[in-house]
């Protein structure tokens, strides 16, 4: 195949590819329903306006947040020509409510953001098409396995928002393809891009520092035993420190703030979080068979192969994968975006599989059985892309009608009498505190339902994105789970929202009629 020919599919796949990470990108606004972004949002824009560069916050590392902080470059000029903006100042920060309760006076200021997110994940895409090309020298496996990085769920939804996530699979793909000219090549300056690569994925979340593996693994297929005295790997190790501190200089100049946020992380992920915890394994395994059940199968049939015929290709591949997935499921904590830097190197092993398997078939003497294993390995090819493939159509199609925050929200407007006083949990819908006496509690349950009713709240607004984590796992939360169930019978239901499938429900709480005086 002609190299103008390879760049056209590339081109047609990351259209692909952007064009869904874009559909709905702005599904929200001008509220934002995402927990993590308002906070993120806050971080970037102390950076760009007023150039304090130490985040105060380690969470995260701060590579993300110089990278939108950049992406606000070109925003900000292009705000000053139209007459926007006539200082950074200008740039309009988030109103935040509660958790997953804000509201953007400049919606823009979230797109910006969002589109860094999305082109990110292209990049992936990109990467994983050009590292399939170098690794197997052929098309079919990058462009079956940029197909599947194009379409995957999570990776193509958690694009849509600002969050570290995507720029961790941008830079771990980027990993991969420095991994692959290691393997090939060997040649220091492999080694110092590979190295200073692995310092700024870590630099963007630090569970991306295992994307070293994939290094060390190149190295050792090339060298064999006598790689521990070739200086280039400990280049490499030397490099990934460079490259952390590039991103995230303040986890020096900063030190002890940085590692206090160090350990809170670290004991965020080992103690649990509700409704993300429990089970890591199990959970790990459900999530792969309910979202791309036929890659991932192929994938981990691809690093058995591996073993049996001693692919050198496919270890280096199998390194990331093996090491990363015994790392996460060794947390309490798990989620999906948690899982999403394994997916280049998972989908070129599918990929692989299934190219290797037609070679196989086509060598076969027999003209029907041939026939036969062809169309089986069509059947797996078709059904690794369409399970993937639906389900992101689903979640897309799910994100262009309102859902239940949005109705309830107009609902609230419409119909409660201005000036109520009103409660309400984290990711319940945007209550406008000029209109009404509002009150956002983390939970509904944080005070018992006499406190409501002495405090001369009127109404309570709960979500199931809070209340919803305990009652899909109430054997996990029973007290939890208790204490709703009162609430809800204590109160009057006055009204219930399950559009898109997220429950809202409004309660009203009775006045107490005035105490009669009795006659002497």
């Amino acid at each position: 195949m002609t190299t103008a020919a390879r760049r056209t599919i590339l081109v047609g796949v990351l259209v692909l590819a952007m064009s869904l990470r874009v559909l709905g990108i702005g599904f929200d606004l001008p509220f934002v329903y995402h927990p993590d972004e308002p906070f993120n949002v806050a971080i970037v824009q102390s950076i760009f306006k007023y150039g304090d560069f130490n985040p105060h916050y380690f969470v995260y590392p701060t590579l993300f947040y110089y990278l939108n902080a950049v992406a606000y470059v070109p925003y900000y000029v292009a705000g000053t020509m139209l007459g926007v903006f006539h200082s950074r100042q200008d740039i309009g920060a988030l109103t935040e409510l509660a958790m997953g309760v804000t509201k953007a006076a400049q919606p823009s200021v979230v797109l910006v953001s969002r589109l860094v997110s999305a082109a990110a994940s292209t990049g992936a895409v990109a990467l994983t098409f050009v590292a399939g090309m170098r690794l197997f020298r052929s098309v079919a496996v990058a462009t079956l396995a940029a197909l599947m990085m194009a379409i995957v769920p999570t990776g193509v939804s958690i694009a849509r928002y600002i969050t570290p996530d995507s720029c961790v699979l941008l830079l771990t793909s980027a990993v991969l393809l420095a991994a692959v000219l290691v393997y090939e090549q060997g040649r220091l300056r492999h080694y110092v891009a590979a190295g200073l690569l692995v310092g700024f994925a870590a630099s963007t979340k630090y569970n991306a520092a295992l994307a070293v593996l994939p290094i060390i693994a190149a190295h050792f297929l090339r060298g064999g035993n006598g790689g521990l005295r070739d200086r280039n790997l400990w280049v490499a190790l030397l490099c990934c420190c460079a490259g952390f501190v590039a991103g995230t200089p303040y986890a020096v100049l900063d030190a002890r703030n940085f590692f206090d946020y160090l350990m809170i992380d670290a004991r965020h992920y080992t103690r649990g979080h509700p409704g993300m915890e429990g089970d890591p394994f199990r959970w790990y395994v459900t999530y792969m068979a309910s979202t791309a059940a036929v890659p991932y199968a192929l994938a981990v049939l691809e690093m058995l192969r591996a073993l049996f015929v001693r692919s050198k290709q496919l270890m280096l591949l199998a390194a990331f994968p093996v090491g990363y997935f015994l790392f996460i499921i060794s947390f309490e904590v798990r989620n999906d975006r948690t899982f999403l830097p394994l997916t280049p190197f998972l989908f070129l092993l599918a990929a692989s599989f299934l190219v290797n398997a037609w070679g196989v078939a086509s060598r076969s003497a027999n003209g029907a059985w041939r026939t036969c294993l062809h169309a089986l390995i069509v059947v797996l090819a078709a059904a690794g892309l369409v399970q993937p493939g639906a389900n992101t159509y689903r979640e897309t199609a799910k994100l262009m009608h309102p859902d239940g925050r949005e109705t309830s929200r107009e609902w609230i407007a419409a119909h409660l009498p201005r000036g109520s006083r009103i409660a309400f949990e984290s990711y319940a819908p945007y209550i406008d505190p000029a209109q009404y006496r509002t009150l956002s509690i983390p939970r509904i349950i944080d005070h018992d339902a006499d406190w409501y009713a002495e405090n001369d709240f009127r109404y309570l607004v709960l979500s199931a994105g809070l209340y919803g984590r305990y009652f899909r796992e109430p054997a996990r939360y029973p007290e939890d789970v208790a204490k709703y169930e009162r609430f809800f019978e204590r109160f009057r239901l006055l009204k219930r929202f399950d559009d898109g499938g997220y429950e809202i429900r409004i309660y009203e709480i009775a006045r107490q009629p005035p105490a009669q005086l009795s006659r002497p």
